[in-house]
């Protein structure tokens, strides 16, 4: 049994005559008579009681015109469904934002944007820290990551979108005495702890800072925190300083200034995806992301 014996089964059941139903299908009625004909042999069912001109549904046929009508609905609502999907118009879109980073000025309208053009597809945000970002756009659990250039661009299978150019800025308390300069170099900061993120979840910021602490001339005092919020709370309580770019979220902490910096790496925020991730809804999110941001840079 195909869907076209169910659509004519349907019809005729529906209306009770062989007639207006061949009419309604725009076959002619002989053609009909056979496709139900053939369908009842293939269930071993009579589906039809004909008497002269009057049609019945039997018992078999009315139980199977119950399920059947029902399935025939929803078949092609399914298919609509799936071919929407296909097309990126539904689903779920995962999108992962590194922690503390503010996406505040573009990701409202592009939410609304999507509430309102794209209803059916679905923006689910989370945010987590550089290793599990990276983790789980390459095992599928996020579609987008929003993070720093200087994380992906090396990776194999990673697609990047960078946003803008971002600056980096060396983090320190507000009472200390370099907080009153407006730009700092390195070799400023030679004799001061640098806070840096925890290898196991950053293994790439580290290695820079200790590469461009050595071309400075120095090698850099440090310790590792487990996270971004310990990191900042060090340089809060002033046991440190650590560099941070002007995406965070933390510019505005009333406890540590940021004083410009010049590096040797390119910290600015990127939108990565894995190019063996199909979601069809990627696309349509990085084209309104792209023009989301042309509208604010002309604002």
């Amino acid at each position: 049994m195909n869907m076209l014996q169910v659509k004519y089964f349907v019809a005729v059941a529906k209306s009770l005559s062989f007639t207006k139903a061949a009419e309604q299908l725009y076959i002619s009625q002989p053609s009909l008579s056979r496709y139900i004909t053939k369908m009842e042999s293939e269930l071993n069912l009579q589906l039809f009681l004909r008497t002269g001109r009057t049609v019945r549904l039997t018992p078999a046929g009315n139980i199977l015109y119950l399920g059947l009508s029902e399935l025939y609905e929803n078949y092609y609502a399914l298919v609509e469904k799936a071919q929407n999907a296909q097309k990126g118009l539904n689903g779920i879109l995962n999108i992962g934002i590194l922690d503390e980073v503010n996406v505040a000025d573009f990701m409202p309208p592009i939410y609304q944007y999507f509430k309102e053009i794209h209803p059916n597809i679905e923006l689910a945000f989370h945010t987590s820290t550089f290793s599990k970002l990276i983790t789980d756009v390459y095992n599928g659990k996020l579609d987008l990551i929003f993070t720093v250039k200087f994380e992906v661009e090396n990776r194999d299978h990673l697609l990047y979108q960078k946003l803008e150019d971002s600056k980096d800025y060396i983090v320190i308390n507000r009472s200390h005495p370099l907080a009153e300069k407006k730009n700092l170099s390195l070799i400023d900061l030679k004799d001061e702890m640098f806070v840096m993120i925890s290898p196991e979840d950053n293994s790439n910021s580290s290695p820079l800072i200790f590469q461009a602490c050595q071309k400075a001339g120095f090698k850099p005092k440090h310790c590792f925190a487990s996270s971004l919020a310990e990191q900042i709370l060090w340089v809060e309580v002033g046991k440190g300083v650590t560099i941070l770019d002007d995406r965070t979220s933390l510019k505005m902490n009333p406890y540590i200034k940021f004083v410009e910096m010049e590096s040797d790496w390119d910290p600015s925020l990127v939108a990565a995806w894995n190019q063996e991730n199909y979601n069809p809804a990627i696309p349509t999110f990085l084209k309104k992301l792209e023009e989301t941001l042309e509208m604010l840079k002309n604002q």
